[in-house]
């Protein structure tokens, strides 16, 4: 690590002689001035408030800034010269003295509220000083203020020391503190230092009155102790010392245009009352030292009542937003409430509306079950009135005849027939044992009408379940009763129907199956007849089948096929139902219409 300081020294040493180097061929001479009738400048800075620094949008101002501007303008105006400035930040304090301590010539400047010392007036030439340099002692604002050093220095051992590095702050604190082994910062500019004090309870340091002042309108807590303030000639800017601008530089700020210039910038930036306490110093006798310390500390007090008031102002301004925020947000609570409970009073009625919704919906199957169940009780309990009609013509037929055991027979049979079409008729169901006993009671009774005219068979096959039922009545007799009518009573020889039952789960299939004159030529006797069939209820039996279907899918399907002779003659008709149907002895399906 020893080798590598002055190794790190010799590149710094470089880099500021580089840059003095720099800075002085990018400005002129005075003398290159004159013989030019113009040219530029240099103007090195570092940012220091009020004095130069840069504004929100970048852009340079400040006293020394405004001076410097002010110093060019008034060549141009007095020698008629057109002389420009080239600003350039240094990015430190001691960065501007470095470059302006190495560089040859040129007309290179250099501000950053500089001192006049003697060590510097050994390197660079200053400007006449502009305003008054004076030092305070600033501690931590909860510090009590001391009324004489020795009690101040019986501090100092519990104290932390704040200053910034190649300044003459860093020359007076090293002065106070001269004996004392205590931890002193030197990394810090002049407000970092004030923040630093400010933070803690036991720092203390030295800062430019001006500085101060400005902290205390900033709103940073610290407090001017009045004791070890230092006064130097006064504050000014730098340039070469080898420089031949030193005639103009004091020609200008010795003047009384000068003066008044920066009088006018120092109330611009501090304000128009602390400005002149500035500018004036600390007086030349002990009254006028009295006296300027008097409106100092007066001044001193209205910006920190200020800063109080500012402070309660921006307090009672916190509370009133907190209070209207707390309103806003009672406000926007109650409104939240509003519209949930608007929101839960709309999904409640929702779903009274789709619960009511539902019921009349239900309540509307319910009606539309209702009326399909009483369509198929008006429909089931339509007889064919021609039939019945007949029935009692032959019933009158056999009275008159005088055959008293065949009408005693035929009206047995016939009140059978009824009084079972009349059960049938008021029940959704039956069961295979009752359709078959229904369809024998039907065609005995027919083939005492047509005595010879055709013979029947109804045959079940083996292993259907003796429970077996599930069968819509009134069906599969409409179906006997078109073959009866339709096909064996339109032949000229003896007819035929056979009927026969088989179970292929689920369904129960039935052959009805008759050698009558098949259905083309059925047809043409229709055409040939009255509108008053025998059987005009084809329609009604469509319409049974329909409803059926429509509450279980597929309950009944019906397929008519034609039979032919081997030479392709008519030989009847066959028709197969399949009737889903329910067994208690399978898996039960529950139907109903």
């Amino acid at each position: 690590m020893n080798g590598i300081k002055p190794f790190i020294r010799i590149l710094s040493i470089a880099w500021f002689l580089g840059m003095g180097v720099a800075a002085a061929q990018e400005s002129d001479s005075w003398a290159t001035i004159q013989e030019n009738k113009g040219g530029t400048v240099t103007a090195l800075w570092y940012d220091i408030d009020p004095y130069i620094f840069e504004d929100d949008n970048g852009k340079l101002q400040g006293v020394e800034y405004e001076l410097m501007e002010s110093f060019v303008r008034w060549i141009n105006k007095t020698y008629d010269y057109k002389v420009a400035i080239r600003w350039k930040n240094a990015r430190s304090f001691d960065g501007i003295y470095n470059q302006i301590r190495n560089t040859s010539e040129g007309g290179v400047f250099g501000w950053s509220f500089f001192s006049i010392t003697p060590e510097r007036k050994q390197e660079v030439q200053f400007t006449p000083p502009y305003m008054p340099d004076i030092n305070v002692l600033v501690t931590n604002d909860r510090m009590p203020l001391f009324t004489n050093e020795a009690a101040f220095r019986d501090t100092i051992p519990h104290l932390r020391g704040y200053t910034m590095r190649y300044t003459a702050m860093e020359q007076d604190m090293d002065s106070l503190i001269r004996g004392y082994a205590i931890p002193v910062s030197r990394k810090y500019d002049d407000y970092q230092i004030l923040e630093r004090i400010a933070a803690e309870r036991d720092a203390f340091g030295y800062v430019p009155l001006t500085v101060y002042v400005v902290s205390l309108q900033k709103g940073i807590k610290v407090k001017r102790q009045h004791l070890f303030a230092t006064e130097r000639p006064g504050l000014a800017g730098i340039f070469p010392i080898n420089s031949d601008w030193q005639p103009i530089v004091d020609e200008y700020f010795q003047s009384f245009e000068c003066k008044r210039l920066v009088s006018g910038f120092l109330s611009k930036y501090l304000g128009s009352q602390i400005g002149p306490i500035i500018m004036e110093g600390p007086g030349a006798s002990p009254d006028g030292q009295r006296d300027a310390e008097l409106e100092l500390l007066t001044k001193e007090r209205e910006i920190v009542s200020q800063r109080l008031a500012n402070s309660l102002l921006a307090a009672e301004r916190d509370q009133i937003l907190r209070y209207v925020s707390m309103l806003l947000i009672v406000v926007a609570i109650g409104i939240a409430v509003l519209m949930y409970n608007r929101y839960r009073m709309k999904t409640r009625l929702t779903k009274l509306l789709t619960q009511r919704n539902t019921v009349i919906g239900k309540q509307h199957r319910d009606i539309e079950r209702i009326n399909r169940k009483l369509h198929m009780r008006v429909l089931q309990a339509q007889i064919n009135p021609h039939f019945v009609f007949n029935s009692l013509n032959d019933l009158q037929y056999y009275i008159n005849k005088g055959d008293t055991a065949t009408s005693l027979g035929y009206v047995s049979r016939f009140s059978r027939f009824i009084r079972e079409l009349l059960a049938q008729a008021n029940v959704p169901e039956i069961s295979l044992t009752q359709e078959e006993k229904f369809l024998r009671l039907y065609l005995e009774l027919e083939k005492m009408r047509f005595a010879g005219k055709f013979d029947y068979a109804i045959e079940t096959e083996e292993g259907i379940p003796s429970d077996l039922s599930g069968l819509p009545p009134l069906i599969i007799y409409h179906y006997v009763e078109n073959a009866l009518y339709h096909g064996i009573l339109n032949l000229d020889r003896h007819g035929e129907i056979r009927i026969t039952f088989r179970y292929e789960f689920p369904h129960l299939v039935c052959n009805i199956t008759d050698n009558g004159c098949g259905r083309e030529s059925a047809k043409e006797r229709t055409k040939q007849r009255d509108a008053n069939e025998t059987t005009p209820y084809k329609r009604l039996l469509k319409d049974r089948i329909q409803i059926l279907n429509d509450e279980v899918s597929g309950r009944i399907t019906v397929a008519v096929a034609d039979l032919v002779t081997p030479e392709g003659k008519p030989a009847g008709t066959n028709v197969t139902l399949h009737i889903l149907i329910n067994s208690r002895a399978q898996n039960p399906i529950v139907l109903d219409y």
